[in-house]
């Protein structure tokens, strides 16, 4: 289970985006705790109308599905967890509450499920409205997904003294991996040669340190957040592992819709919209992803440009590569070193292209 309770991030980062293509900002301030409640916005217009959208708004609350933790309500951090007074936060949770402003609700009303049960309780119990639990879309009989929400990529986190670099260095390793379709889908065709893939719901930092698997492969998010969580419930351990490669994939969260409910479909993506084309959207992946170990640069790389406060991937380029545009051709030479072009910090070693 995506497990752990939610630590407050580190510092924040220095570039956001909005959706697939990122738009530069200037660096913020170190992140202030999470705020849920997203900026005020005008509901949907009346030609968003349906069934669905009625309910809702009679109900005057937006059910939401969602993976809570274990024990229910414990958190999997950053995308849901309970805040300092234990109230629902984390990404998944703003863009739930995004939607429902969209929508014109006042109220998020999170039902708990396990993400392997989150799928039919939608579609067959129909316990809520939409599912926003960090799923990537996959073929799933009755759920249609939208637009994507945030753009990831699964890692690789292997011990420490690994020799593993790559996912290259796998053939003939066991890989463990969250308990996930769609991520079995992708290592299946990623990697190569290796012996056996493990699926867990629950306990793969414990396994990995165990030596049952040479490996964990996992959507950078929940891995950034629960390792150090999972260091703090186990100081002696701290520094056990390292994320050794990133963005082994390009992928994104969608939110699940009942197929047959056309019209939140619609309405659930006017907010993404929304939400990427906000001041709010990069502050919120700023402030809920940031964090982990500061990057250095491989040797014999080229060039390496140390980034300082108040740089942006686009201010880099203008000064390095005479062309702002440029941001692109590097974030493609050091995608692999770093999680998202948002979440490069102060002091990080980036390289630039030739």
């Amino acid at each position: 289970m995506r497990f752990a309770l939610f630590a407050l991030p580190f510092t924040a980062a220095l570039v956001a985006c909005s959706g697939s293509t990122p738009t530069p900002t200037a660096a913020p301030t170190p992140a202030a705790p999470p705020v849920a409640a997203p900026v005020e916005t005008a509901p949907l217009a009346a030609t968003i109308a349906g069934p669905a959208i009625d309910r809702i708004r009679a109900r005057g609350s937006l059910l939401v599905g969602i993976d809570t933790g274990e024990p229910e309500g414990a958190g999997t951090p950053p995308m849901y967890f309970p805040d300092a007074a234990g109230k629902p936060d984390g990404f998944d949770y703003h863009v739930a509450k995004w939607v429902a402003t969209t929508i014109g609700v006042p109220d998020v009303t999170v039902v708990h499920g396990k993400y392997s049960e989150l799928p039919a309780m939608l579609v067959d119990k129909q316990q809520f409205d939409v599912l926003v639990s960090g799923y990537t879309p996959t073929e799933k009989e009755g759920i249609t997904w939208s637009e994507g929400y945030l753009d990831y990529g699964l890692c690789l986190v292997v011990p420490a003294d690994s020799t593993v670099k790559t996912t290259a260095d796998l053939w003939g390793k066991s890989i463990g991996i969250f308990d996930d379709d769609a991520a079995a889908e992708a290592v299946e065709k990623m990697v190569k040669g290796y012996t056996d893939l493990v699926r867990m719901e629950d306990g793969y930092w414990e396994a990995l340190d165990a030596g049952k698997f040479s490996a964990f492969i996992y959507d950078y998010p929940y891995a950034n957040a629960e390792l150090q969580e999972w260091y703090a419930d186990n100081p002696k351990k701290k520094g056990a592992f390292k994320i050794a490669q990133y963005n082994l994939t390009d992928d994104h969260y969608t939110v699940g819709v009942r197929g047959s409910e056309p019209e939140l479909l619609s309405a659930v993506n006017e907010a993404i919209k929304r939400f990427e084309a906000s001041d709010d959207y990069g502050t919120s992946v700023r402030t809920y992803l940031s964090g982990g170990s500061k990057v250095s640069a491989p040797t014999n790389t080229g060039r390496v440009y140390i980034v300082v406060a108040g740089d942006t991937l686009s201010k880099i380029a203008g000064r390095e590569l005479g062309d702002a545009s440029k941001w692109r051709d590097i974030w493609a030479t050091n995608k692999d070193r770093f999680p998202n072009p948002n979440l490069i910090e102060v002091g990080d070693e980036v390289v630039i292209p030739g």
